[in-house]
């Protein structure tokens, strides 16, 4: 029987402590007691917390405990946020179950999902007794059928108990939604399992979210402080993976408009094609004809977006086209007078509705229709001079994908306004937060000024483990003969180390080039290659790379972070080139300007901060244990030619360098 006994920081991680004492092969980490008395300091001072945790700290058990620690001493609920899912999986299936095996005290843990990864029961009823047409290829109908016949076994509901996934114009159809609710006034409260997981948050201790929930949960309460948020009331947070702050933040804080949107909510109120749809559920004639005039007038303003478009860049020759636009009114909004014909007549139904269900039903669809023309009408008007607009045309598929947006230009003052204020502490950790030994990059970006910081280095010993390769007589990478020379390095260092290798690019063009150079090479040597952009997904890929000890990968932009091979398969990573991002997204664009309009240096206050911070991440992929070992060859001659390329070998751990 667990008792009540407390235990300190040290008695739980120092050498023979209770987690070396329960755990085979652990070996005691100062770095980790350093972090975990870091954060118990935050928890109990209010403060919020900046961590770099190099690989090999243990920086879950580091936050894990002291966090376990507040919620049962102090009766606080403590949510922790990861932006992957394997770290997700990591923290629940593995790192949990063994601190609720050997800590002394009892504690509940919930994984926290998002509202619309829950089947609603009378929203599934509602299809299959009115919307059941909506759907007429085979594999959606069949679909339907077996989410009918799973919900009567499935024991939380939540999209990830199938089997399968579903197809996204099915799951919408049944997923529980904000707008599309009756709460405790819905017959199907009592066995909800939307409402059984949010009262199950509540009794939690400690809630694991993925960051888009944890901004879905802060966007709702940022809106309206009465609206009842995504997660239960929290002062406490620890961010994981919290590089991925600014995007995610900045990702939730965007306003997005597409005629794929358009479409789903015209063929929900009406689809001539199958007669399904609201209008023929309540039997209205109007709406049927409001809804194709809609249709109409959508078409003709995605075909002028695409004319406008063109106009500005028409030697496209890419399937996908991005552009700036900084032009109020660029086209004339001839879909919002449709739109607001059908809101009129959504509201009329709704006043004579027959029944609760009904009136909720109309309802949802019109709440769409009134957040449609308000993103449409602010993107077209652009009446917010904090936000960049631009518009993004994708020519993939067999129809257009055309999507216009509104992004902020930066949310370091949402971040300190609804996040880093509104809670008591924030604890931010991951391995790659420092830009030449600070935090001053990481910090500005984010709006946090006033905050603890610690850099905890990595415990491995890069200098026996790793060496950092550098060739001396490399061309400059805008040199004709950069490629060429590249070609025959790579082709060298993979013989070295017969392939055991990826390949990191910053570019698809290059990364193709390169390829078609060496992968006949590595054939003869009886090296097989993989492929960014083939015909496996990228965890098929990992997968195939990892079972194959002497293979080669090459890969762009997804397999410089996030990606963990660990043994003999990686003892090889070839840089190809410094990781500049060259400005061209409107979002990057907008961010540069504002630096130099205030009179600072885009290239030092922004980009070489970026690359710094993608260069480790990249370094990183090398040494995942103790026992790894390999090098790091970087291609790059500015890393030792440029004034700034101390600043990347100085924010790499201390490793041999060998230039030859």
């Amino acid at each position: 029987m667990k008792t009540a006994t407390p235990l300190t920081l040290r008695d739980i991680f120092s050498p023979g402590g209770l987690i070396s004492q329960q755990l085979e092969g652990y070996e005691f980490r100062q770095e980790q007691l350093q972090m975990a008395h870091e954060v118990a300091r935050a928890f109990e001072a209010s403060e919020h917390l900046v961590v770099e945790a190099g690989t090999g700290v243990g920086k879950s058990f580091a936050y894990l405990i002291p966090a376990i620690s507040l919620a049962l001493k102090a009766e606080q609920k403590v949510v922790i946020s990861t932006n992957t899912i394997s770290l997700q999986e990591q923290l629940v299936t593995k790192d949990i179950p063994f601190l609720q095996r050997v800590l002394p005290r009892d504690f509940n843990v919930v994984l926290a999902k998002g509202r619309r990864n829950y089947l609603s029961r009378r929203r599934l009823k509602n299809l299959l007794h009115y919307e059941r047409g909506l759907f007429d290829t085979y594999e959606e109908v069949e679909e339907v059928a077996e989410i009918e016949e799973w919900v009567d076994q499935t024991i939380d509901g939540s999209r990830t108990d199938l089997a399968w996934q579903p197809q996204p114009q099915v799951w919408d159809k049944v997923a529980s939604d904000r707008d599309n609710c009756l709460g405790r006034n819905c017959e199907t409260y009592d066995t909800c399992f939307y409402f059984k997981a949010r009262r199950e948050m509540h009794n939690a201790d400690l809630l694991i979210v993925n960051h888009h929930l944890l901004f879905s949960d802060l966007a709702i309460r940022k809106n309206s402080e009465e609206a009842m948020g995504v997660l239960p009331d929290y002062d406490y947070l620890i961010i994981d993976e919290a590089h991925h702050l600014e995007a995610t933040a900045t990702n939730h804080a965007s306003v997005d408009f597409s005629n794929t949107r358009v479409k789903w909510i015209l063929d929900s109120l009406h689809n001539a094609r199958n007669e399904g749809g609201l209008a023929k559920r309540f039997t209205s004639p109007q709406l049927m004809v409001e809804v194709e005039a809609a249709r109409e007038q959508a078409n003709i303003l995605f075909s002028n977006i695409i004319d406008f478009m063109q106009e500005i860049d028409d030697e496209r020759s890419s399937t996908t086209l991005t552009q700036r636009i900084d032009e109020s009114n660029f086209v004339r909004n001839v879909l919002d007078a449709p739109l607001a014909d059908i809101e009129k007549t959504l509201k009329r139904l709704r006043d004579s509705a027959m029944t609760e269900d009904d009136e909720q039903e109309i309802t949802a669809h019109h709440r769409y229709c009134e957040r449609l023309r308000d993103e449409l009408d602010m993107i077209i008007r652009q009446n917010d001079p904090d936000y960049v607009y631009w518009a993004e045309i994708s020519t993939r598929g067999r129809t257009p994908r055309i999507l216009l947006n509104a992004t902020p230009a930066n949310v370091n003052q949402m971040l300190q306004d609804h996040l880093f204020t509104a809670k008591n502490s924030v604890v931010m950790t991951s391995a790659t937060l420092s830009t030449n030994r600070n935090f001053d990059y990481f910090k500005k970006r984010v709006g946090i000024s006033g905050c603890r910081e610690l850099l905890a280095h990595s415990p491995f010993d890069f200098k026996k483990q790793v060496q950092i390769h550098i060739p001396r007589d490399m061309p400059h990478p805008n040199s004709n003969a950069f490629v060429p020379a590249t070609i025959q390095k790579i082709k060298h260092y993979l013989k070295l180390t017969h392939g055991k290798a990826f390949v990191l690019f910053t570019s698809y063009k290059m990364m193709d080039e390169v390829y078609d150079s060496v992968a006949p090479d590595l054939e003869e040597m009886g090296i097989d290659t993989f492929k960014q952009g083939g015909d496996l997904s990228r965890t098929a890929m990992l997968q195939a790379f990892r079972a194959d000890t002497d293979s080669v990968l090459f890969g762009t932009s997804s397999f410089w972070e996030g990606v963990d091979v660990r043994g003999e398969s990686l003892s090889n990573v070839i840089i190809t080139r410094l990781p500049f991002e060259v400005p061209t997204h409107p979002v990057m664009e907008a961010r540069v300007k504002q630096i130099k309009e205030q009179g600072g240096n885009e290239f030092f206050e922004f980009s070489l901060p970026e690359a710094v911070l993608r260069l480790k991440q990249g370094f990183g992929r090398l040494i995942r244990t103790q026992t790894d070992e390999g090098i790091v060859v970087i291609l790059d001659p500015r890393i030792r030619t440029a004034n700034y390329g101390k600043q990347f070998l100085d924010s790499l751990p201390n490793c041999e360098i060998v230039e030859k």
